[in-house]
């Protein structure tokens, strides 16, 4: 029956037929007019932008406004993507959809260059004043690098591009982002100069003054979080770089030798490799060996 079907109550219906009885097409008309309310009712409150006002299908499906109290009470508020961070998301994003990117975490025993460094504070020299750690370490994987180029490379797709010098990028937090200028053959360089060459950089880079030629080109990256006290991070390698050392804060440890228990400060080092320039063996060799290089750090200057 129609007012089944329609879901009509035939109390309500208008009936034209002879002796006042409800025809089909009564139940078919009334049926229309309620479809036609609900329809009504339901964009009622819904701005159409349609011609002359109308609700359009559009507005129906449009998602509904938030309200102004809910904003107000939820207190927030937005703020568009500055050119730089939209520069640094999409390599970023580009490094880690297209690399096999992989982290290997290790440690060593800091004692060598803190005393190395409270001899230069000692002697107040003037040819390595305000030498860092992070200088210590820059000037370490510059040497260590030497003998491990698949490190200190570029990843051409079809080819693996390997580098005569080593040209050390050195992540920087700036105001507007973070920065990784670059010092170009750094193997070849001094202690001294490569912590003077670490202080321009940063200073120029942080005061938005470092020039564009100086911001790439780099086969390597040390990114240092120590400062804030990390203990362990996976760095994002730079493409087309194969690989990037972060450098973790310093942490007492106890470890047992000869029977003897002691404490000793250790720093963490992270390294993160693209797995298709090299397998993990060749990555924890350079680890190993930067390791035991800033163990006996003296021996490393006298080379």
């Amino acid at each position: 029956m129609a007012a089944e079907r329609l879901h009509v109550d035939l109390t309500g219906v208008t009936p034209t037929g002879p002796h006042g009885r409800i025809l089909e097409r009564d139940v078919l008309a009334a049926g229309r007019s309620t479809s036609a309310a609900v329809a009504a009712g339901s964009t009622a409150g819904i701005p159409g932008t349609g011609l002359g006002g109308r609700v359009t299908l559009a507005d129906q499906q449009a998602p509904a406004a938030v309200a102004s109290e809910t904003s107000s009470v939820l207190g927030y508020h937005d703020e568009k993507i500055s050119h730089m961070r939209k520069i640094i998301a999409d390599s970023m994003h580009n490094s880690l959809a297209t690399m096999a990117q992989l982290t290997h975490h290790s440690s060593f025993d800091a004692s060598s260059i803190i005393a190395y460094r409270k001899e230069l504070k000692a002697a107040e020299s003037l040819e390595l004043p305000g030498i860092t750690y992070n200088d210590l370490i820059l000037y370490a994987v510059s040497r260590v690098l030497k003998h491990h180029p698949v490190l200190n490379a570029h990843w051409m797709d079809d080819k693996i591009r390997y580098f005569d010098h080593v040209h050390l990028g050195m992540a920087v937090d700036t105001p507007r982002g973070l920065l990784v200028p670059t010092i170009f053959n750094a193997d070849t360089k001094s202690l001294a100069e490569i912590a003077k060459e670490t202080k321009e950089l940063a200073a120029a880079a942080q005061g938005g003054s470092i020039s564009p030629d100086l911001l790439s080109g780099a086969t390597f990256t040390v990114s240092n979080l120590g400062t804030l006290d990390i203990e362990m991070f996976t760095p994002v390698i730079n493409p087309p770089q194969t690989g990037i050392l972060g450098v973790d804060c310093m942490v007492d440890r106890v470890r047992m030798a000869d029977g003897h228990i002691s404490v000793y400060p250790a720093m963490g080092l992270s390294l993160t490799y693209d797995h298709r320039a090299m397998d993990g063996a060749p990555a924890s060799r350079f680890l190993k060996e930067l390791k035991t290089v800033l163990e006996h750090f003296s021996a490393l200057l006298a080379e």
